[in-house]
């Protein structure tokens, strides 16, 4: 489980109440507001680490460690610690040491087994998983299909999944440990899209449901984690326990940086900075969040393709990831993510002169400088000369977009198109979106990791604002997700990628990092991904006398 998520095929990019918050759940997120300090049943809580008494970890708040060696996160307890349904940032963080999925995303973005141990799949429309024996559920009972089968169906109804599991038709068991997915239609990456957390079934009500995790919430008064003894990776674990604090978003920064926070996560380019003076390490993890430039075929220029792939042609990407996004994103070449195991950099397009390149798309699409003004017009076909302007909108919360869209449209003043960057705050941004009004606008969006652009590329694309995508992306698409071979897939990767740049219904920008902040020399083999940010987390090594 991703830790903090966006639900994805939404399009992000406001911050509001907590930082971290996905930006399109930030309304919803009151509604889950609520007393939770509900115990596990029948949990069986390891010993806790206790470097000193009980009197010398804490001062008066008992949910505040105060002394060095003590290894501190962030926690609400004013919010759900349900994987499912909870949309605390700093309690999705939490719940993956809690709960685990299916299977874990790797570097490569690609699915390895956690509580699968093995599947089949028939014409990529039927997956049979095999579940792991003997996987301790931390009320005492063990792991079953039928857990995994409620789990998954819940998922499909209500919650952060939801978008992922649309192509689900039926979920059934088949035995005490085999699950059967028939899917809609033929999809080659769905195991991608099994990192949900699982629960125990009939808890998807509970604000702590049961889990599999490492960890269990301790029943004492001191608000912790401590190692669940039936785990299988129980002797592994880097800590007996894990302390909890309650924070806001401008507290944090501080309480890291005095010892009283031991990890902190962090959107490099989201609307807040998190700005430390201590010493620390950061580790960055590649995700499926894309920005890109969409486009409105309302505009009569934009609606040629040509003009849409010479403005793709001026985006200065790498200037954008390393000087305005400071390192914390991939180069986006291609609509799918140098991250995808099988890019290949032959898949992207070199020219020797852009400016060259794009003064001859622009040409060949009709457009001069017919009353030498420095800007482009069109012939209307009868014998007048338009002339045009882009109305490029862009979220004026995030200061980050607001630099590259700036940049973007002085690259295309320079080739002779006239652009005016409208900068409108969330709600406005929104509704310009969906009221059609706009030319360009900067996006981002929390691609599912099957990499599925359908909500870009397809005509009920939720993010196909500008009516740019079509049934022709349809083919590329469908043959990308129903890939029978690796060596088919990556034909197809090739070719999607191919189609989307010589089309340009959307133009890729960029693949956003995320971060987490760790005390100097404190934890080493730590591997965050977007399943988690404590995936694996057995093969950590935490250093308690470097946390103060």
């Amino acid at each position: 489980m991703a830790a903090p998520r966006q639900m994805e095929g939404t399009s992000v990019g406001k911050r509001a109440i907590n930082k971290t918050l996905p930006a399109l759940l930030l309304a919803l997120a009151a509604l889950l507001q609520g007393c939770l300090r509900e115990s596990v049943p029948d949990a069986v809580p390891a010993e806790p680490y206790t470097p000193a008494t009980t009197a010398d970890i804490y001062d008066d708040d008992v949910s505040a460690p105060d002394r060095r060696g003590v290894f501190t996160l962030r926690y609400d307890p004013n919010s759900t610690l349900n994987p499912i349904s909870g949309m605390n940032s700093d309690n999705i963080l939490l719940s993956s040491l809690l709960y685990e999925g299916l299977f874990s995303l790797d570097s490569n973005l690609a699915a390895e087994p956690v509580l699968c141990e093995s599947w089949t799949v028939e014409d990529n429309l039927i997956y049979t998983l095999n579940i792991k024996p003997d996987v301790a559920v931390n009320d005492g009972s063990t792991l079953t299909a039928n857990d995994v089968v409620y789990t998954l169906t819940q998922a499909s109804q209500r919650g952060l999944f939801v978008n992922r599991l649309k192509n689900v038709e039926k979920i059934t068991s088949d035995g005490e440990l085999s699950v059967i997915i028939n899917l809609k239609s033929p999809n080659r990456h769905f195991i991608n899209l099994l990192d949900i957390p699982i629960i125990k079934s009939g808890s998807m009500d509970n604000r702590m449901p049961p889990g599999t995790g490492p960890y269990v919430f301790s029943e004492s008064d001191i608000m912790r984690l401590d190692r669940f003894r039936s785990h299988r990776d129980y002797e592994s674990l880097p800590v007996y326990s894990i302390f909890l604090r309650v924070c806001n978003d401008d507290e944090a920064a501080e309480f890291f940086e005095d010892g009283k926070l031991s990890l902190l996560w962090d959107d490099p380019s989201d609307t807040y900075d998190i700005r430390l003076n201590r010493v620390h390490e950061k580790r960055f993890y590649d995700t499926t969040t894309l920005q890109f430039i969409g486009y409105n075929t309302r505009s009569v220029v934009l609606r040629e393709p040509d003009v849409r792939r010479a403005v793709g042609c001026a985006i200065d990407r790498e200037f954008i990831v390393s000087d305005i996004m400071q390192g914390s994103a991939l180069v986006a070449e291609n609509a799918l993510s140098p991250a995808y195991r099988y890019y290949s950099e032959q898949w992207n397009y070199t020219t020797i002169d852009p400016q060259l390149e794009i003064s001859a798309i622009l040409d060949w699409a009709g457009l001069e400088d017919f009353d030498d003004d420095s800007y482009l017009e069109y012939p209307d076909g009868a014998g007048n000369y338009v002339k045009f302007s882009f109305d490029f909108i862009v979220n004026s919360e995030n200061q980050y977009k607001v630099r590259a869209a700036h940049l973007i449209a002085g690259a295309l003043r320079q080739t002779g198109i006239s652009v005016t960057v409208r900068e409108l705050p969330w709600d406005s941004f929104i509704g310009a979106l969906e009221s059609g009004n706009f030319d360009m606008y900067y996006g981002e969006v929390m691609l599912s990791a099957d990499f599925d652009l359908s909500s870009l590329l397809l005509p009920n694309g939720k993010l196909n604002y500008g009516k740019v995508g079509g049934s022709d992306y349809r083919p590329y698409m469908d043959a990308f997700l129903n890939a029978e071979t690796e060596g088919d897939e990556i034909l197809a990767a090739k070719e999607l990628c191919e189609i989307v740049l010589w089309e340009s219904p959307f133009s890729p920008i960029l693949y956003k990092k995320y971060a987490v902040y760790t005390p100097m020399g404190a934890i080493s083999g730590a591997m965050p991904g977007q399943s988690g940010v404590f995936r694996m987390i057995k093969d950590w090594t935490i250093d308690l006398s470097m946390i103060f």
